[in-house]
Protein backbone atom coordinates (compact mmCIF):
# COMPACT_ATOMS: atom_id res chain seq x y z
CA UNK A 1 0.00 0.00 0.00
CA UNK A 2 1.23 3.42 -0.97
CA UNK A 3 1.02 6.76 1.80
CA UNK A 4 -1.67 8.10 -0.98
CA UNK A 5 -3.74 5.19 -1.01
CA UNK A 6 -6.87 6.45 0.72
CA UNK A 7 -8.35 4.15 3.62
CA UNK A 8 -11.77 4.04 4.10
CA UNK A 9 -13.76 2.17 7.06
CA UNK A 10 -10.54 0.30 7.56
CA UNK A 11 -10.96 -1.14 3.66
CA UNK A 12 -7.77 0.02 1.66
CA UNK A 13 -9.56 2.13 -1.01
CA UNK A 14 -7.56 0.32 -4.17
CA UNK A 15 -9.30 -2.96 -2.84
CA UNK A 16 -13.20 -1.26 -2.98
CA UNK A 17 -15.64 -2.67 -5.28
CA UNK A 18 -18.12 0.86 -6.88
CA UNK A 19 -21.41 1.22 -6.91
CA UNK A 20 -22.49 3.16 -10.43
CA UNK A 21 -23.33 6.21 -8.25
CA UNK A 22 -19.70 6.16 -7.23
CA UNK A 23 -18.03 6.10 -10.59
CA UNK A 24 -20.68 8.43 -11.58
CA UNK A 25 -19.17 10.98 -8.81
CA UNK A 26 -15.82 10.15 -10.08
CA UNK A 27 -16.24 10.69 -14.09
CA UNK A 28 -18.52 13.62 -13.40
CA UNK A 29 -20.95 11.58 -15.30
CA UNK A 30 -24.73 10.90 -15.59
CA UNK A 31 -25.47 7.28 -13.71
CA UNK A 32 -27.02 5.97 -17.13
CA UNK A 33 -23.93 6.56 -18.94
CA UNK A 34 -21.74 5.20 -16.41
CA UNK A 35 -24.52 1.77 -16.38
CA UNK A 36 -23.98 2.00 -20.21
CA UNK A 37 -20.20 1.88 -20.10
CA UNK A 38 -20.88 -1.05 -17.69
CA UNK A 39 -23.37 -2.69 -20.15
CA UNK A 40 -20.81 -2.07 -23.59
CA UNK A 41 -18.04 -3.60 -20.88
CA UNK A 42 -15.55 -0.30 -21.91
CA UNK A 43 -15.76 -0.30 -17.79
CA UNK A 44 -13.83 -3.16 -16.14
CA UNK A 45 -16.55 -4.75 -14.17
CA UNK A 46 -17.23 -7.63 -11.96
CA UNK A 47 -20.31 -9.73 -11.94
CA UNK A 48 -22.01 -10.92 -8.41
CA UNK A 49 -25.21 -12.38 -8.99
CA UNK A 50 -27.54 -9.48 -9.88
CA UNK A 51 -24.87 -6.64 -8.76
CA UNK A 52 -22.21 -4.88 -11.44
CA UNK A 53 -19.65 -3.06 -9.24
CA UNK A 54 -16.07 -1.47 -10.82
CA UNK A 55 -12.82 -2.52 -8.82
CA UNK A 56 -11.15 1.21 -7.68
CA UNK A 57 -7.56 -0.08 -9.11
CA UNK A 58 -9.11 -1.23 -12.60
CA UNK A 59 -11.05 2.36 -12.63
CA UNK A 60 -8.05 3.93 -11.89
CA UNK A 61 -5.71 2.17 -14.65
CA UNK A 62 -8.82 2.61 -17.39
CA UNK A 63 -8.93 6.60 -16.28
CA UNK A 64 -4.99 6.55 -17.06
CA UNK A 65 -5.04 4.91 -19.93
CA UNK A 66 -7.67 7.27 -21.66
CA UNK A 67 -6.12 10.52 -20.33
CA UNK A 68 -4.85 12.41 -23.26
CA UNK A 69 -2.45 14.98 -23.02
CA UNK A 70 -3.20 18.53 -23.56
CA UNK A 71 -1.99 20.95 -26.19
CA UNK A 72 1.02 22.64 -25.41
CA UNK A 73 2.45 19.93 -23.40
CA UNK A 74 5.41 18.00 -23.72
Amino acid sequence: MSLNTPVVEDVIYEDRLLKASEVQRILNLSRANVYRLMKAEVLPTVRIRGAVRVPYGDLVKWIESHTMPGEGTC
